[in-house]
This record gives structure tokens, C-alpha cells and sequence, in this order.
């Protein structure tokens, strides 16, 4: 198949909450959506996931934007395409995860609508859930609105809960939710906010019979994670220490990790998110799907990917409405009684409200082949 026109669309979703976690605070999130046209004129859309700033990984949303306006996507213009996975060997997964990724979605989701065929199955070849459960992220707020915000969300449907932790306060806010919900599936992401010293507090955590504890050394080295997951009966969980195939293969061979929370975007892609889980498999590595607090066009993807029978909880995944007044998708991801259900048409298996696309767009750019 032959692109014959990109349209990068940077958006500016605000947020109906402010976001904390130990290293950030969100109230509006920027993103970019890729929509790539081909020479029948079928239409697939990627989006690049990338921050605006280096807290998560060092790979920015100007960064993504501008290797993508100036190499990747006039490459991607000039060549003919048989595969999207076809792309790998000439993008920089490296240094551009996220641009990677979400060129590389946009294709699958061409690719997949001309073959009429969803995702999963032009990706994966095996059987999956009809519908999954939803899981909650909580950022770092004061007990009583923490405790208060469960109470809600329970009443939703909602089992399963991660919450945002920092050092000076972790233990006790997950010691409080502890005792109010003795039987809650529970697991707590700490963003690398604790040094070696604090490895006493980390301990403290482990009576809490926690799913996982996600993402806890600043120090980013898997032996230290080697000798913490030693003193832990809590499983660690790796996030942002895994970007790369390479990644997982050092963090299994050195027994740094029990559980890894897959994005497809920190990753640089479903081709990369696939090798992921067979390692995980392979190795009896706990494997489940996070988000990037993403628009629908991200998060419907990893509502797919969520659908694997071997997930080993529920993902970050809750209703477009959780972060956003409006989605650009439709129809909107929805959690009705904790179950979101996986959609069945071709590619994403939604279409994209293109009229709240460009409402929500701040710049736009256009790359015809046309032109080159």
C-alpha cells in the first residue's frame, strides 16, 4: 500500500481535574493524532502519547513532532508498504518511542480496515475477552478525598485501584485504604520517587498485601531492583525502566522484576509490545496494560491489548469521561457496572468525531506525496 496523505493534528484536551503524581502535575493534556490516507482512500489514525515535559521518559511532544514532520513521515510518504511493522527497521524505536508508536498505530489501523480485520487480529492470533475490567489510577491526594474518591468509584464498578505514592506519605495513605477495604485488589505506583535509603519505608509497604508496587527506585539500575524484589514479598512491577525488547531481556536475566505494565507508546509500538509479552511468557513474567492518560484513539488500543486472556490484572483503563469532558472517538470508551467492552469492527473498531478533532486542535499539518 502507498500513503498518499498524512494530517498531524496537535491537540490541547483540557483536563476536568488536575493530576498529581510524585514527579508531575497535569490539568490539560497535549497530544498529537496522526491520520494517514492511502491510495483507496482508506483512512487510519495513530496517536504520538509523549509529554511536554521529560518526567516519564526523556522523549518530549516537540521532540516527537518535529523528527516526525521532518524525517518520519516524508520518509513513510516515499515508500511503498506491505506490513506496518515494516517501518521498525528504519525509525528510531530508541530515540522516538513515541513517535514510533504512533505512526506505526496509525498504519495497523489502516492496514487492519483493508484487510477487515480488528487489531487483534492482524496483530495477534489467538483468542481474547469480549470485555474487560476496568481498573482506577488515584493521583496523589489527601486521604480523606482519596478514601472519598474510592467510596465513587466503587459504587461504579470498579475492583481494582492504583494509587499515586510519594515517599513522605506512601505508606500511610496505603495503610489507611488498607483498613477501610481490607479485600480491595490494590497496587500502588510510585514513579521512581524513593533512594536506596528509603528501602525501610518500601518494606513498611509490604504488609499491605499489595497487587504489585509500581515503578519505586530513582535509581535506575536493575541491580538495585534486584536486591529490593529479594527483600520484597510485594511484587515489583517495572513501568518507564522498560522501553526497549533489550530492557525486558536485562531486567529478566537479572530477576529485577515480577510484573511489567506494558504501553504501546513507551515501547515504540505494537510490534515491540508483542515481542514484550511472549518474553513475559516465556518467562513467567506477570504482564497487564497501562495508559498514558491518552485520548481515545491511544486508550482504545490498549483496551485491545487488555483483552488477552494472560493479562495478570485489570489495566489503567476507566471511561473516556474519567480525564476529559469529550473523546475524540465514538463511541466513547465507556465503564458500565467495572466492565468496558472491546470493540468488534475493523481496526480500532471505532470511528474518530472528526468535527471534535478539530475543535480540539491547535496546530495542523498536512504531508501530501504530491508534494515530495
Amino acid at each position: 500500500m502507498w500513503i498518499n496523505k498524512i494530517e498531524v493534528f496537535h491537540l490541547s484536551m483540557p483536563m476536568k481535574f488536575t493530576f498529581k503524581s510524585a514527579q508531575a502535575l497535569l490539568n490539560h493534556r497535549e497530544t498529537l493524532v496522526i491520520k494517514v490516507i492511502d491510495e483507496l482512500g482508506t483512512v487510519g489514525y495513530g496517536e504520538v502519547v509523549a509529554f511536554n515535559e521529560p518526567f516519564y521518559t526523556q522523549e518530549t511532544l516537540p521532540d516527537s513532532k518535529r523528527v516526525l514532520l521532518n524525517r518520519f513521515l516524508p520518509q513513510l510518504l516515499a515508500r511503498e508498504i506491505k506490513h506496518p511493522f515494516e517501518i521498525h527497521p528504519w525509525m528510531d524505536n530508541v530515540t522516538y518511542p513515541m513517535a514510533t508508536a504512533g505512526v506505526e498505530n496509525a498504519l495497523l489501523d489502516l492496514f487492519a480496515r483493508r484487510q477487515h480485520q480488528s487489531i487483534m487480529d492482524t496483530v495477534f492470533h489467538e483468542e481474547t475477552q469480549d470485555a474487560i475490567y476496568a481498573g482506577m489510577v488515584l493521583g496523589d491526594l489527601e486521604i480523606t478525598h482519596l478514601l472519598n474518591q474510592i467510596d465513587d468509584y466503587l459504587q461504579e464498578g470498579y475492583a481494582r485501584f492504583k494509587i499515586k505514592i510519594k515517599p513522605e506519605d506512601g505508606f500511610f495513605k496505603l495503610k489507611c485504604i488498607r483498613e477501610k477495604y481490607p479485600d480491595l485488589m490494590l497496587l500502588a505506583d510510585a514513579n521512581r520517587s524513593f533512594r536506596v535509603e528509603q528501602i525501610p519505608e518500601l518494606k513498611k509497604i509490604d504488609e499491605l498485601g499489595l497487587l504489585c508496587l509500581e515503578e519505586p527506585l530513582a535509581e535506575e539500575n536493575f541491580l538495585a531492583y534486584q536486591k529490593l524484589q529479594e527483600q520484597l514479598t510485594t511484587p515489583i512491577c517495572m513501568d518507564e525502566s522498560i522501553q526497549t525488547v533489550e530492557d525486558l531481556k536485562k531486567a529478566i536475566q537479572f530477576k529485577a522484576c515480577q510484573v511489567v505494565n506494558i504501553k504501546v507508546g513507551r515501547v515504540g509500538g505494537m510490534y515491540y509490545a508483542q515481542q514484550m509479552i511472549e518474553l513475559c511468557r516465556q518467562h513467567h513474567i506477570h504482564f497487564w496494560i497501562g495508559s498514558m492518560m491518552e485520548s481515545g484513539i491511544s486508550k482504545i488500543l490498549h483496551v485491545h491489548l487488555a483483552s488477552l486472556k494472560d493479562n495478570y490484572i485489570p489495566g489503567d483503563l476507566s471511561s473516556s469521561r474519567r480525564y476529559f469532558s469529550e473523546d475524540v472517538i465514538q463511541p466513547e470508551i465507556i465503564a458500565s457496572q467495572g466492565l468496558i467492552q472491546v470493540p468488534k469492527g475493523p481496526g480500532l473498531g471505532v470511528e474518530i468525531d472528526e468535527d471534535i478533532l478539530k475543535s480540539l486542535t491547535i496546530n495542523h499539518a498536512i504531508l501530501d506525496r504530491d508534494m515530495l
